[in-house]
């Protein structure tokens, strides 16, 4: 039968041999209560000793349960040979229960984690009060999600419980640990600018107007207000259009009603953020064993700046905290950025130009801004701008039929065929750039403060951070020692990979993982060559599957020989290859074409006699005219057909009435002639 040692770290081997003789004496207890073992065999007798060596600074793992199986056989050897396989299962069961109770105690620890440790003995003179001091230091160097554990020796009158139970027994004993946890790392960056944009869904609705016939579109049309509309709205006028389709000659002209509309009623916030703020969150422990259990009697939360060197003050009269300052290794660029408003999650998104508040581009994403105080939206100098950007050219304009495009970008354009309120339409590609989070793999998560488009703060949340550098300071001149659980890999598989932004990597996956892990990269399996060694420190939760990305030089750029082992377990050491794939970079690309459109106005370019009866009214020959060169020039125009009136009407006189004439009387003369000859 084989039992699984415990997970205790770090004990001294003196501290151990006392513990497990403990242990075994209650075994034997537990045994001679049952009638295994003769209460009178002198042999059997387990004297309890304390250890006489003060604890010193150990790295190893004590395997309790394995100690404590071998002392209850040599109990079970003493015990009568005919009572042995009786009691047997009982005795098992008794040691199952006494593994649990290990198990349970120290099931509050935290998962500590072996770091590098250097200590020692400080002696300090006041300067002020001449007082002298020794403390004991520990330098620790401790990366994300790392545990830095600390086993001291106190004096009797120890700590005690907040409970109230007021027996002896609930007196903690001299054993106390201090753990202090490297939690999380973020940076809260400061918003200098923020605006509220949509991408506009920019639409016309055109009439084509004919050469002759009435007059449906004149120059004067883009200087006056759109009709009745909720959305933005701009009037724009083209001449000298292509008459295709019209019944007459000539140059047509085209009058629009341009209309921009939120995209889905998308809005996003745009913002600009300025140097970060680099903030390390720890968490400190204080446990302190009672009953052979360690109990958290302490647990508390503290932030610092990690740019910065801070002290921090733990517990009353117990330990002292300072935090060298370390710069931040990553950080966002200083920039503009922008995000959709209502997403449950925020995504940063970057990549494309977008406009500063000052900035009104129509060639940067932002140019379609909300208006908070006229509550509506609004494009700055939008009248010139749409109509100096909105080019059409006629397909048809009989049948109201034409193409469009725009200068601008960052915009979508819907070509109608109803009810100019349908939102329905053909929608052109958009790019909007991405996440910051897909070409920064140091992000974990990204939130605003507040939770708001009105938010002054972005918080940047890291899943990796240079290691920081703590001096632990314990008061007094008691040794401690340094605990740490192990670490432990079953198998693994991966990738180098070199992502759509160039980011290289290594992306592992490993199985039943935990503690840390050192893995190193060969050209090939001969291993004659190292290219590149890293460690990751993986949790400690051990029975899940872990996956993490390593940064790796340019060398890896092909199939790699990959090994990777627990710390301190070269024993377990795994090998494989990884293959090497690599994506392309993205086509940025922002289609402008053509879109086919068609107007409403079904009636227009429609030849009737009211037409022609209108160039008859005197009144409609004076329409336009302005100043009195322009009346000059009429008169003149009316005097010159007047005269060739009268041409005609004298020609008309003396050559075509006598032919007229003398055609009727012939033709009279010859009738009658023939009626007198019958």
């Amino acid at each position: 039968m084989v039992i699984e040692p415990l997970p205790l770290r770090g004990r001294s081997e003196v501290a151990t041999k006392a513990m497990l003789i403990h242990k075994v004496a209650v075994v034997a207890n537990a045994l001679r209560l049952l009638g295994i073992v003769h209460n009178s065999c002198d042999n059997c007798c387990l004297k309890l000793e304390e250890p006489k060596t003060s604890l010193r600074p150990l790295e190893e793992r004590a395997t309790i349960s394995a100690s404590l199986m071998e002392e209850a056989a040599v109990v079970i050897a003493l015990a009568k040979p005919s009572m042995v396989g009786f009691h047997f299962q009982r005795m098992i069961i008794l040691m199952a229960v006494l593994t649990c109770t290990v198990t349970v105690a120290v099931s509050a620890l935290p998962h500590c984690t072996r770091t590098s440790v250097i200590a020692g003995q400080i002696r300090s003179v006041h300067l002020d009060t001449a007082t002298v001091s020794v403390t004991m230091a520990a330098q620790v160097q401790l990366g994300l999600d790392e545990t830095a554990c600390f086993f001291v020796e106190v004096d009797k009158t120890g700590m005690t419980t907040s409970s109230n139970d007021s027996s002896a027994e609930d007196t903690y004993n001299t054993s106390i640990m201090h753990a202090i946890r490297y939690e999380r790392a973020h940076q809260l960056y400061p918003v200098r600018e923020q605006y509220t944009f949509a991408i506009p869904q920019l639409s016309s609705d055109c009439v084509c107007d004919c050469p002759g016939g009435e007059d449906h579109c004149s120059v004067g049309f883009s200087y006056k207000n759109c009709t009745a509309s909720q959305t933005y709205c701009v009037r724009t006028y083209h001449a000298h259009q292509p008459s295709i389709g019209c019944q007459l000659p000539g140059e047509a002209d085209l009058c629009c009603e341009v209309t921009a509309r939120p995209l889905r009623n998308w809005r996003f916030g745009a913002v600009y953020l300025g140097q970060p703020l680099s903030i390390a969150t720890f968490r400190y422990y204080l446990l302190a064993k009672r009953h052979h259990r360690w109990e958290i009697i302490k647990d508390e939360q503290f932030e610092a700046i990690a740019t910065q060197a801070q002290r921090i003050g733990l517990t009353k009269n117990s330990i002292q905290v300072q935090l060298n300052g370390v710069r931040a290794a990553w950080q966002l660029k200083e920039s503009m950025y922008f995000y959709r408003i209502g997403d449950q999650e925020l995504s940063l998104r970057h990549g494309v130009p977008i406009n500063r508040f000052h900035e009104h581009s129509v060639n940067k994403i932002g140019w379609f801004r909300w208006q908070e105080d006229k509550q509506c939206w609004d494009i700055r100098n939008g009248r010139i701008k749409m109509q100096a950007g909105h080019f059409l050219r006629t397909t048809n304009c009989q049948q109201q039929e034409y193409a469009e495009t725009y200068n601008v970008d960052f915009f979508v354009s819907t070509a109608k065929e109803g009810d100019r309120n349908d939102d329905q339409g053909e929608e052109e590609s958009l790019f909007l750039g991405h996440p910051v989070t897909n070409a920064e793999k140091w992000i974990s998560n990204i939130r605003l403060v507040d939770r708001s488009s009105t938010s002054r703060q972005v918080v940047v949340e890291q899943n990796e951070s240079p290691a920081v550098h703590l001096t632990v300071n314990f008061n007094g001149t008691t040794g401690f020692t340094h605990y740490y659980h192990g670490s432990d890999m079953s198998e693994f598989t991966g990738t180098v990979q070199m992502d759509s932004k160039s980011n290289r990597y290594l992306n592992i996956t490993v199985h039943k993982a935990k503690g840390t892990l050192i893995g190193e990269v060969f050209d090939s399996n001969v291993e004659d060559k190292m290219e590149f060694a890293f460690s990751s420190y993986v949790g400690s939760e051990g029975g899940t599957n872990v996956s993490i990305l390593v940064g790796v030089p340019a060398s890896v750029n092909s199939s790699k020989w990959i090994c990777l082992h627990p710390y301190e377990k070269p024993d377990l050491r795994k090998c494989r290859w990884i293959s090497y794939t690599a994506e392309p970079l993205p086509l940025l690309e922002m289609p402008h074409g053509w879109v086919q459109a068609q107007g409403h106005c079904v009636d227009c370019n429609q030849l009737s006699p009211s037409n022609f009866l209108s160039y008859l009214n005197p009144a409609n020959w004076v329409k336009g005219v302005n100043g009195w060169s322009e009346a000059l020039a009429v008169g003149l125009e009316v005097a010159f057909y007047g005269i060739v009136a009268l041409i005609v009407i004298a020609l008309c006189r003396r050559l075509l009435c006598p032919v007229v004439v003398w055609s009727v009387c012939s033709s009279s003369g010859s009738k009658k002639n023939a009626r007198e000859s019958t």
